[in-house]
């Protein structure tokens, strides 16, 4: 019995010991803008999106090509796509919709929000930028 509390307690600090990193999609005044806009993050931490109000979108792209699909650039590249997360301003933080990232190499990774003209407006972010 003893033995098994030991094992509990070291499986629960080696999963607290997951880097996690929250970033902010918009904000409950709907500001176009990731916060923060840039992070370094070591691979195989994480990087938690949280939506806050509106409707957003975390996609990766390139930084030649900031506002498209980093897929329609790079045929074998699988990039990230959060899929559109309507919040409404009101939305309390516990019901927030989230969507988190592993962070899988130390290159660069540029990311925008695919809804209408968000990134042209500058709502892009990078993670790990050089």
């Amino acid at each position: 019995m003893h033995m098994s509390a030991i094992v509990v307690s070291a499986l629960a600090a080696v999963a607290q010991a997951v880097d996690v990193q929250v970033v902010s999609v918009a904000s409950t005044n709907n500001t176009l803008k990731f916060f923060p806009d840039k992070i370094n993050a070591p691979v195989g931490s994480m990087v938690q999106f949280q939506f806050r109000g509106g409707n957003h979108s975390v996609v990766q792209s390139t930084f030649d090509n900031p506002c498209i699909p980093i897929q329609n650039v790079n045929t074998s590249a699988k990039g990230v796509y959060s899929g559109y997360q309507p919040v409404a301003a009101s939305t309390a933080k516990g019901q927030i919709p989230v969507f988190t990232v592993e962070v899988k190499s130390a290159t660069p990774m540029w990311l925008y929000c695919s809804q209408a003209k968000h990134c042209q407006n500058g709502m892009v972010m990078v993670i790990n930028e050089k």
